[in-house]
């Protein structure tokens, strides 16, 4: 990734040093034209530090070793971290003195440097227009969130939670179908065909779970329990897991103590919420 938005930020005419832990050949990233630093605590004459690595444990000895050296410009932490780790990052380099900025990249590498890349950032106002044209370079859209550092990795985590979670769903929901001879390509169209449907629902259930009104009365809960019934106890025939299912069977079995069995299956977002509301 860090390679992938020095490229990016080359090809929108920035001049750009880099350093990596372990040493690379330039050439072959494609950043033959950039600047190799061996320190990363001076890193020469620039406007801007961006920091790209596994995590923020990761992250946190360079923001100090830049702090140590008396760097004054803007440092961005482009690092993964879920959201508590984002903001205790955040407080330590403004108690060290610097200018800090958390961002997020929302896509995957090769989407990096084009018009679907989506990078989300957050920290000092002053920062913001420095940081800007290298956000800028980076393609696609950019927004900036505030001054709370937890918000764009939570929104980061958020959406791989719902992708890797679908990808593992139409993983097991292939693995059903391949247990009784129906191959994965030939799966593929119905798998298609329903996570359109599930994309065109999404307006429908964050307006229900927004207003807390379950009353909509297109999926109720006892139905779509039944159906979880069903796709658990298939799972067990067909001797494939059933981990992700029976997780959404059990939630949908909590709900259903707790709310009436016409209410709407979208009910089962009260379970999830950290102070959950009377049923009504």
């Amino acid at each position: 990734m860090g390679a992938a938005l020095a490229r990016a930020a080359r090809a929108a005419g920035h001049p750009v040093h880099v350093w990596n832990r372990s040493p690379k050949d330039l050439a072959a990233l494609g950043l033959s034209a950039a600047a190799p630093i061996t320190d990363p605590a001076d890193p020469g004459e620039v406007d801007l530090v961006a920091i790209c690595v596994r995590d923020h444990a990761a992250a946190r000895p360079l923001i100090d070793a830049l702090a140590a050296r008396g760097t004054r410009v803007p440092v961005v932490n482009l690092s993964t971290g879920t959201p508590r780790e984002a903001r205790e990052s955040a407080d330590h380099a403004q108690q060290l003195g610097l200018t800090y900025v958390t961002g997020a990249i929302m896509v995957p590498t090769p989407m990096v440097g084009t018009p679907d890349c989506l990078v989300l950032y957050a920290g000092a106002p002053a920062a913001r227009p420095v940081v800007e044209p290298i956000v800028a370079a980076f393609g696609g859209a950019a927004e900036w969130t505030g001054d709370d550092h937890a918000i764009p990795p939570v929104l980061d985590l958020a959406m791989l939670d719902l992708y890797f979670v679908g990808m593992y769903g139409f993983l097991h929901s292939a693995a059903l179908a391949e247990a009784h001879g129906i191959p994965p390509e030939r799966y593929l169209p119905f798998a298609t065909s329903i996570t359109a449907t599930l994309g065109a629902s999404l307006p429908d259930l964050s307006a229900a779970i927004t207003g807390r009104t379950y009353d909509g009365g297109e999926a109720r809960l006892d139905m779509c329990l039944a159906f979880l019934e069903k796709i658990t106890a298939a799972s067990a025939e067909s001797r494939v897991p059933d981990v992700l299912p029976a997780v959404v069977r059990d939630a949908s079995r909590s709900a259903l103590q707790r709310w009436s069995p016409d209410t709407d299956w979208d009910c089962v977002m009260e379970g999830l919420r950290r102070l959950p509301a009377d049923p009504r």
